[in-house]
């Protein structure tokens, strides 16, 4: 039997998400159940943190990644890239559109984007679980049954959230990471690293008592167990 969680146990979750985001889970948790995230507390747990952590709880503006950065910044998450933020400014200036085109370079060529082409820096992270690359809308897109390979945007709606997770976790297999009880694999294969585990973690702990109340008797937590 899948478990239900009421309207009040979304809120819960995730509490200063807009209250379309919130609607939309409690009224259409099929994507979810059809996806097997419901099936078990360690599945919904690990999907729920994960996409938590990657939205802010689905506060970032318009569901869409902040592309904005500074040189400095840019240099701190690509340090394989750009030794500091002068090489970055030497690379694509500070006029107008500069992170643009560094978005074009730094996403091209890669994650089904062509390169050459502006795929970079249309096909940035969207929607809960981020999605990220031309590869990525194509495959959720067509799980989700949207065209979001032609039309990202409507990968931030909020009544497609409860679908873009679902079918986030499928395309990535994630059924076997939680089955497991390898949250640290789950993240590697939703992100392809371990960035912001920290964060994530607190947010599987945060929301220990609120599945608890589903009802589960079976303690599924193994990760967590070996962690605190």
């Amino acid at each position: 039997m899948a478990l239900a969680l009421t309207h009040d146990d979304w809120n819960a979750i995730f509490p200063h998400a807009p209250d379309a985001v919130i609607d939309a889970f409690a009224a259409n948790p099929g994507p979810l159940e059809a996806a097997g995230i419901l099936e078990t507390r360690t599945r919904l747990a690990y999907a729920l943190a994960n996409v938590e952590h990657e939205c802010g709880g689905f506060t970032i503006g318009d569901l869409t990644e902040n592309i904005n950065y500074s040189h400095e910044r840019m240099a701190e998450v690509w340090p394989n890239r750009f030794s500091n933020a002068a090489a970055v400014a030497a690379r694509f200036g500070s006029g107008p559109g500069w992170q643009k085109r560094a978005f074009d370079e730094i996403y091209g060529n890669r994650m089904g984007n062509r390169p050459g082409t502006s795929d970079g820096s249309r096909y940035i992270g969207r929607g809960g679980p981020q999605v990220t690359g031309r590869d990525g809308y194509r495959e959720v897109g067509a799980r989700a049954q949207l065209p979001l390979e032609e039309q990202p945007e409507l990968a931030t709606r909020p009544e497609h959230q409860p679908a873009i997770l679902a079918a986030f976790w499928s395309w990535k297999g994630l059924n076997a990471a939680a089955d497991a009880g390898n949250f640290e694999r789950c993240v590697k294969t939703w992100n392809g690293g371990t960035n912001g585990m920290a964060d994530r973690i607190r947010k599987l702990k945060g929301n220990e008592p609120i599945l608890d109340r589903l009802g589960a008797t079976t303690r599924l937590f193994s990760f967590l167990d070996r962690i605190f």
